[in-house]
């Protein structure tokens, strides 16, 4: 089990794991748009590849990468940590194509706010991904 106390700990976590099988060339930090927090809950329907965050701090969420037209609410799970809490900070590590003009795959990464446990949560290809991807952690 990997621990890490800080937001530049799961920075680095998230460069190390890769995503799809590539290495990670950039790693984004999830910030709420609306209030600036970094703690959320993390709902996902794996199978789908729809990942949702919802902020702590102000209850919005947002679907990471644009993952939302694939999100059923009859099929998400709530992700929690085995400690028991379910309050992460998130990052998303991407890795580029090699002109880096476009998103080849990414993966979702999360530090438990209560026991510092770092965690792989999904990770995957994307196709026609451009870079706008980048700022939909």
């Amino acid at each position: 089990m990997t621990n890490g106390e800080t937001m530049e700990d799961l920075i680095g976590y998230a460069r190390a794991q890769g995503a799809g099988g590539y290495p990670v060339d950039e790693v984004r930090a999830c910030v709420c748009k609306d209030c600036g927090g970094q703690v959320f809950g993390l709902r996902g329907d794996l199978p789908q590849q729809a990942v949702r965050r919802d902020c702590r701090g102000c209850e919005g969420t947002h679907f990471i990468a644009g993952s939302g037209e694939h999100f059923q609410d009859d099929s998400v799970a709530l992700m929690g940590c085995d400690c028991g809490s379910d309050d992460f900070n998130l990052a998303v590590g991407f890795a580029l194509t090699r002109r880096r003009d476009a998103v080849r795959a990414l993966a979702v990464t999360s530090r438990c706010v209560a026991c510092g446990r770092l965690g792989y949560w999904d990770d995957r290809l994307v196709h026609d991904g451009g870079t706008e991807l980048l700022d939909l952690a």
